[in-house]
């Protein structure tokens, strides 16, 4: 994958490339076969974020965990207190990630994202394939990636990998979750389909803990989910989807609406959405080849989310924080719900 033009790459983040380049590693790019977009040697110094195997678990505590998140007590002007609240700093550079009430509880990347995923897998040596911090530290995670990928019967590989995040600034709950990403795009792709995906989220309440069976019950053994996964492709690349078929899928997740009730740029916005998904889905590289299967709709409404859908600023972080959040299962599943409707009813 070429490098953009960096006019165009400040634009993916409301991050600094700097910021990128120093406190997001990026392991296995052997087998991911392309390197990060936001990928600058010169700003860097003497060690690059990329990896051609796994990044060590010392190298994460090193450069990205090497600070812990204090609690302190919130005041105001003439430093008197507010009763119920506190803030949030990190250690190292007293940067203010929240303010929360009393009962808000700290999960400290370290514990929560190597220890415990260590804990939960059974495995001191882990196989992290990425790991990073955004917001000045308020938003941390890191993933567990299987060694090599994965290759179905219907020739869609697929990269399977658990997911562990968590933050200091309030935005998201300490989480842990099963994905999967397409090497040859790096699309982020829900791994529990039929499911609605295995994942498990322990919120920052008081005396919050992590329970090992609790996770592993709702991710289902971590330890399988490579050959789910695949199963689970397979059966999408089985199901015929006729161009008939396709229409209405397109036509139900992107309606057009009717003139006079609709706006008519309204209409036009959609009409150009339609024709573009339409196009990656007989042309794109990333999508075509599996055009004509319920695998092909899904994955080119996911291309579509993930490379063309909103506008170009702060997609590349848009699209790591939905892979966080919910926002791809949603999505995923909202297209399967559709084929199952129009196809398989």
């Amino acid at each position: 994958m070429g490098a953009t033009p960096p006019t165009k790459e400040r634009k993916m983040s409301k991050e600094k490339l700097s910021t990128l380049n120093n406190y997001t590693l990026i392991g296995q790019t052997e087998k991911r076969g392309h390197i990060a977009w936001h990928y600058r040697a010169d700003l860097q110094g003497d060690e690059p974020n990329h990896y051609p195997g796994a990044i060590p678990v010392e190298d994460v505590r090193r450069r990205l965990f090497n600070w812990r998140a204090v609690e302190e007590p919130m005041t105001i002007r003439g430093g008197i207190p507010v009763k119920g609240f506190k803030s949030i700093v990190r250690s190292d550079n007293n940067t203010v990630l929240g303010i929360f009430k009393e009962s808000y509880a700290v999960h400290q990347y370290d514990e929560w994202l190597i220890e415990n995923v260590a804990n939960l897998i059974d495995d001191n040596n882990l196989s992290i394939g990425s790991a990073g911090v955004l917001r000045d530290g308020g938003i941390a995670w890191v993933t567990i990636e299987m060694p090599d990928n994965l290759t179905t019967t219907v020739g869609y590989e697929l990269r399977p990998y658990l997911l562990a995040t968590t933050s200091h600034n309030g935005s998201i709950a300490t989480t842990y979750k099963q994905v999967c990403n397409v090497p040859v795009c790096d699309n982020t792709l829900f791994a529990g389909l039929k499911e609605d995906g295995a994942f498990h989220r322990t919120r920052h309440s008081k005396n919050s803990v992590m329970k090992i069976q609790n996770v592993r019950d709702a991710l289902g053994v971590v330890f399988r989910m490579g050959e789910n996964i695949v199963a689970e492709i397979e059966r999408l690349g089985s199901i015929t989807v006729t161009d008939r078929e396709w229409d209405a899928i397109v036509n139900r997740l992107m309606p057009i609406g009717a003139v006079g009730d609709v706006p008519l740029h309204a209409i036009s916005k959609m009409e150009n959405k339609q024709e573009a998904i339409r196009q990656m889905y007989r042309n794109d590289p990333m999508v075509a080849p599996w055009q004509g299967s319920a695998l092909g709709v899904l994955q080119a409404f996911n291309t579509y989310a993930h490379h063309v859908a909103g506008n170009d600023k702060n997609r590349a972080e848009r699209n790591a924080l939905n892979a966080i959040k919910n926002t791809v299962q949603q999505s995923d599943s909202k297209v399967l719900s559709v084929i199952n409707e129009l196809v398989l009813a």
